[in-house]
């Protein structure tokens, strides 16, 4: 049996799924991170994915956009304790 379990867990890391999975997690833990900063209106920013260290979001106006622009290094330090991983290196946002 432990060769099995052992088996399964290389295949997983192999096929690239555990990195699928983490990098959804810190989607999340990031998206918490908005929603707190930005306060009573969570809509504002939707975090879209996390690809080659850089978080990609979408925000609703321009004044949004400027504020992640201006408080970038706060938010990443936030995301970073938050989520653990502190390969996380910009935030790029869209509108």
């Amino acid at each position: 049996m432990d060769d099995l379990k052992g088996m399964i867990k290389s295949r997983v890391q192999v096929s690239g799924v555990s990195a699928s999975v983490a990098a959804a997690l810190v989607v999340e833990c990031a998206q918490k991170v908005f929603d707190e900063f930005f306060g009573l209106e969570p809509q504002l920013v939707r975090v879209l994915y996390l690809k080659n260290r850089t978080l990609t979001v979408s925000v609703s106006q321009a004044p949004v956009a400027q504020e992640v622009k201006k408080n970038e290094s706060k938010l990443l330090e936030k995301i970073r304790i938050a989520t653990s991983d502190p390969t996380i290196e910009r935030i790029r946002y869209l509108l």
